[in-house]
């Protein structure tokens, strides 16, 4: 017959049984587990910041690209066009070349005169002291062209591709064939800081020498 104590002994929960019913993480394990989950979260906050980062310098960029092409090219369409004069008119060509500004004329409506409102007299003059590209029309109206502009240089090139200096002399005006324009434009990108890009084209003025 069986004992009250082998009784006892046979209903006694196991050893296995006591150990999955009381443990628990040790406070080892909970620092260790803070410490994995910190660096997780400070590897995704730093790829996180890298792409937005990426992300906004690309869209400044992009939005620097356009504008300012759009800019240069809107202004060699307008450069290309001096000394237009049909009427072989007297005085018709570019006025003033220097390496921050260019004047210009043209006969757009082909009378032989050149008409003030009609934007047949027209300026690009490259202020330093607020950097920025700005466009006269018929010696007076001034408009901002492109802003944020760091440094702008016009050079001009003879047929010879020979340098006409800075200032070009007035001897030497009718003597432009190709203009080269180069400019800088910088712009804020959050975070990154400020990023700049510089543009450079050249032409060839269809008019002059003809």
């Amino acid at each position: 017959m069986m004992n009250r104590q082998s009784i006892f002994s046979s209903i006694k929960p196991s050893q296995d049984s006591r150990s999955i019913r009381t443990r628990g993480f040790t406070l080892v394990e909970l620092l260790v587990a803070m410490a994995v989950g910190a660096i997780v979260l400070t590897a995704i906050y730093s790829v996180y910041g890298g792409l937005t980062r990426s992300y906004t310098t690309q869209n400044v960029t992009a939005d620097m690209q356009q504008v300012v092409r759009a800019g240069i090219d809107f202004m060699v369409e307008d450069i290309i066009r001096a000394g237009l004069n049909p009427q072989e008119a007297a005085g018709i060509g570019i006025a003033t070349a220097t390496s921050t500004s260019i004047r210009f004329t043209a006969d757009r409506n082909m009378n032989g005169t050149i008409d003030a409102g009609n934007s047949e007299d027209i300026t690009y003059l490259y202020d330093t002291a607020i950097n920025r590209l700005d466009q006269f029309l018929d010696g007076a109206d001034r408009q901002p062209f492109i802003d944020n502009v760091t440094s702008m240089t016009f050079m001009y090139l003879d047929a010879d591709g020979n340098d006409l200096g800075d200032p070009v002399a007035s001897a030497d005006l009718d003597d432009i064939r190709t203009i080269v324009i180069s400019i800088t434009v910088q712009e804020p990108a959050g975070r990154q800081g400020l990023i700049s890009r510089t543009y450079s084209t050249h032409f060839r003025c269809r008019n002059l020498g003809i």
